[in-house]
């Protein structure tokens, strides 16, 4: 096995058994652990996007792991940034999430549905296993995680 199937079944594998693919909020911890639980998730959709960066087709089931990391990160979203769990929030010792988020929820929210939509057109073409849809699918979900990017997430500290 290549070294970034390695790395993206490593990161498929810690991310469900940390329970992060939920889409209701169920069995969330509340605090820095939500944080935790967000960083975990969008790591694991950014090395499963970098895996597809790469992808030629020739293996359809890590391709699909790397599809449902990405489409788990675009359903977690909605229920990772309640109010609250930002910088200063309860229990929060570190978080780059900017307090834009929750001042204009609107608009992050419908940043968080082009992700979503983005991740199933995404998934459609690993399902088809066509390299070439794949890439142009991977540019508009890049272009979606930068759009938020840009204006709700910190710098690293």
């Amino acid at each position: 096995m290549k070294r970034s199937h390695w790395i993206l079944a490593a990161l498929t594998v810690g991310v469900t058994l940390a329970g992060v693919t939920t889409s209701r909020g169920e069995d969330l911890p509340s605090g820095q652990g939500l944080v935790d639980v967000r960083v975990k998730g969008l790591k694991a959709a950014g090395g499963a996007m970098q895996f597809l960066s790469q992808y030629d087709g020739s293996d359809q089931a890590t391709a699909a792991a790397a599809a449902k990391a990405i489409d788990d990160a675009a359903s977690g979203l909605t229920v990772w940034f309640p109010e609250g769990s930002g910088p200063g929030g309860p229990g929060i010792e570190k978080t780059r999430a900017k307090p834009e988020i929750w001042a204009d929820n609107a608009d992050f929210n419908a940043k968080i549905k082009a992700f979503d939509d983005a991740s199933g057109v995404l998934t459609n073409a690993v399902a088809a296993n066509d390299p070439a849809a794949i890439k142009v699918a991977l540019g508009d979900v890049g272009k979606s995680c930068k759009a938020c990017h840009e204006v709700y997430r910190g710098p690293e500290e």
